[in-house]
């Protein structure tokens, strides 16, 4: 696990990131540009699904809010899917950092990494399909499920 170097400055990755989440740029990823992109994204793991955004509450805000923010305290809910693959997430903000409960269906996985710009951890999930990851770092987030007999599971990156 890499280790954020001295002068890291936590700016500049929001610097680099915000156009790659389409905050403030020219305008919208073309659809073609997002298929490449999860093509290559899913092509790092040749054995891997690839589960993309199906519903998040953060594209539909409650009434009130502005798009993509969300009232402090209040959770924010992201359903993925891949071919035959649900999963849930249930992603909390507290104190500068995120708790993230989730649930994968079918319950055929055994754990969850939790993939982070600056380290990884592993999470058991239990008989139902659940899990929880707790003190998170804000910002982009990946997780990838280890399926008993199955191909593993890849969710794209999530800015939480």
């Amino acid at each position: 696990m890499p280790e954020m170097p001295e002068d890291y400055e936590a700016a500049e990755d929001e610097r680099v990131l915000a156009p790659l989440r389409g905050d403030g740029g020219p305008g919208p990823m073309p659809e073609s540009t997002r298929s490449a992109v999860r093509a290559a994204f899913a092509g790092r793991r040749t054995d891997s699904v690839f589960a993309d955004v199906h519903e998040d509450n953060a594209d539909s805000p409650g009434e009130g809010l502005r798009a993509g923010v969300s009232a402090l305290g209040t959770p924010r809910y992201v359903e993925l899917r891949a071919s035959g693959v649900e999963v849930h997430l249930e992603i909390t903000a507290l104190d500068g950092q995120r708790d993230i409960v989730g649930h994968i269906s079918p319950a055929d996985a055994s754990t969850v990494e939790v993939r982070c710009p600056y380290r990884v951890t592993r999470h058991e999930i239990d008989a139902n399909g659940a899990f929880v990851a707790r003190g998170l770092p804000k910002g982009p987030v990946s997780l990838l499920f280890q399926r008993t007999g199955e191909a593993p599971v890849t969710t794209r990156w999530i800015t939480t």
